[in-house]
């Protein structure tokens, strides 16, 4: 790909602090169904409303951006169910409790696995988006307009509809980071380092979406002779994803 590409981080961070961390998170989008805003009907209460979890933040985007929240839900999803494949064989399995924290009490200490859920809770957001972006179920976005690779064939065609994670990787920054973002910590405060550890592992996360995107092609030509080619940026599977975050949190510092 020959967008800017962006440094992975050495490593997720986690913090020997444990303050006191929001009981609700938009993670229990996953554990709530959401319905697309078209099924609404006119009069009934916005679906921004409805859903729990989110920070004021988040609730204001929710209102701009409503048809991303299926997908936000589905981000959640595919992050919950990676991270229980990761700790499969872990005592703490990301096992889920409830529909509000999701992953419970655990969330408020700052530990290696808090880094992890942070970081793959938004890769999944970047992916969902990203490919909801190439499906053309997102009005404010469609297929990837990364620029044609230098090291790509003359002869092969550049265009084929990619994945959009340029987009996928704005939208989950925005998103994402915005409860951590809005919260006025004293500096050099338990707190603080806590937000900033968050902000760090979101980023790890978006990022390692970013960094895993390659270029895929598929041939044209009689009887399968390959004669041309197009091809177009492609996100890798999500199990690649988890399996490099799951690295990052082997050997993760403290903060």
């Amino acid at each position: 790909m020959t967008a800017p590409r962006l440094a992975l981080a050495a490593a997720l961070l986690c913090s020997c602090t444990s303050p006191v961390a929001d009981a609700n998170s938009w993670w229990s989008l996953a554990m709530n169904p959401i319905q697309r805003p078209e099924m609404y009907i006119i009069g009934a209460q916005p679906v921004c409303s409805q859903l729990p979890g989110l920070s004021p933040g988040q609730r204001k985007l929710c209102q701009l951006y409503q048809e991303h929240m299926v997908f936000i839900g589905e981000g959640a999803r595919s992050a919950i169910k990676e991270c229980q494949y990761q700790f499969r064989q872990r005592r703490w399995n990301c096992s889920t409790v409830d529909n509000t924290s999701v992953f419970g009490r655990v969330m408020k200490i700052g530990s290696r696995e808090t880094a992890f859920t942070y970081a793959v809770s938004a890769a999944g957001v970047v992916n969902a988006i990203s490919r909801a972006c190439r499906e053309g179920e997102l009005s404010s976005c469609g297929c990837s307009r990364t620029a044609r690779p230098k090291d790509l064939p003359r002869d092969w065609l550049w265009g084929g509809c990619g994945d959009n994670v340029e987009y996928g990787y704005r939208f989950a920054k925005e998103f994402v980071d915005a409860k951590e973002r809005e919260k006025n910590y004293v500096r050099g405060s338990e707190e603080q380092a806590r937000m900033l550890m968050n902000l760090q592992n979101n980023e790890a996360g978006r990022r390692a979406v970013y960094k895993l995107a390659d270029v895929a092609c598929k041939c044209h030509g009689v009887s399968g002779s390959c004669s041309l080619k197009t091809c177009w940026l492609q996100l890798a599977d999500f199990r690649k994803v988890g399996d490099l975050l799951k690295e990052k949190y082997d050997s993760a510092a403290a903060m």
